[in-house]
């Protein structure tokens, strides 16, 4: 008797199981964003790493500083700022030659992107991302290479910003 009302208790449960799996809601719709935005960001990061130099007439300033945070890790800014023109729909990533298991920063691709405007008070971008390393900060090397996306006038750009510490 046990083992029959177990069956069907376990039958039941499959059956629930089934009927909300089956369901479709709004995560399997947003799933496919998640997905176009994340091959954005591989075609991206892919696109960088054969960038050997920098482009020429970059419309804004682009600066990129490293602070050492403690004995394991070094903390690098990639700071754009100080527009030529209205910039808008700003798309952004920094990635680095070193070894790390986090993302590279980026802004505009899992978010929505942003405008760098002359008349605003907020001129500027800073992506923030985290190395390992346990040297001396003099000591670190680093290639840094930074892809931005953005549109002039109605016009679409892509700028690259490639520099070594």
């Amino acid at each position: 008797m046990k083992k029959r009302i177990l069956i069907l208790l376990l039958v039941f449960i499959a059956f629930i199981l089934l009927l909300v799996g089956c369901s479709e809601n709004s995560t399997s719709i947003n799933n496919g964003n998640i997905e176009k935005e994340k091959d954005s960001y591989i075609k991206y990061v892919q696109e960088l790493k054969k960038v050997k130099e920098s482009s020429l007439d970059i419309p804004f300033d682009i600066n990129v500083t490293y602070d050492k945070l403690d004995d394991e890790e070094v903390r690098y800014q990639v700071i754009i700022d100080n527009p030529k023109k209205d910039i808008k729909n700003v798309k952004a990533l920094a990635i680095h030659n070193k070894q790390t298991d986090d993302i590279f920063p980026c802004i505009g691709i899992f978010d929505d992107p942003v405008d760098l405007l002359l008349e605003s008070k907020s001129k500027g971008v800073i992506l923030v991302g985290y190395i390992p390393y346990e040297g001396e900060l003099d000591e670190f090397n680093c290639e840094m290479k930074v892809l931005i996306s953005y549109n002039i006038d109605e016009k679409e750009y892509t700028t690259y910003y490639v520099t070594k510490k």
